[in-house]
């Protein structure tokens, strides 16, 4: 059976999607009460610091495992089934991977929201990955998708 059609993935890309979906609502909720700048501040600390939860097991890299970093962080949870990593650059001084896809994004562009938007979208949640990365001892830059191009996030993971 093929990985995309394993209950297990399909379960893991529907919670995704789903993510997507709590990230938007609370956004506009903060939105409505606040603006649009305490949205995104608020929006940005919640999900660095839920994603600093998930560094648990990454630490085991530090400093320099990149290879082992890639395996864990950027081929995780399906192999890279879900977000299709490209890895530009893995050597002692770094990780770098393209996203090609990412359920986050698809999802927002599936409700009909417009491509700027999603690529603010793409920039809050991309906070998740700083938290993770951050926490379990690497540094990182997010180059985050914009409209017109291809793929989705690109991290350069280093030394910290």
């Amino acid at each position: 059976m093929s990985v995309h059609h394993n209950d297990h993935w399909i379960a893991l890309l529907e919670s995704n999607k789903s993510r997507a979906r709590v990230y938007l609502e609370f956004y506009r909720a903060i939105e409505r009460r606040l603006g649009q700048t305490a949205a995104i501040e608020i929006c940005k600390e919640a999900i660095y610091n839920w994603g600093r939860d998930l560094a648990a097991g990454l630490q085991a890299h530090v400093p320099d495992d990149f290879e082992g970093l890639a395996r864990s962080f950027a081929f995780a949870p399906d192999g890279g089934a879900m977000f299709q990593p490209r890895i530009d650059r893995c050597d002692k001084e770094g990780l770098d991977v393209q996203f090609e896809t990412c359920p986050l994004k698809a999802a927002w562009l599936d409700l009909g929201m417009d491509e700027e938007e999603v690529a603010l979208f793409c920039q809050m949640a991309s906070a998740a990955d700083h938290g993770t990365l951050e926490a379990a001892g690497f540094a990182v830059g997010i180059e985050t998708w914009q409209p017109g191009k291809t793929g989705c996030c690109i991290l350069r993971i280093r030394p910290r």
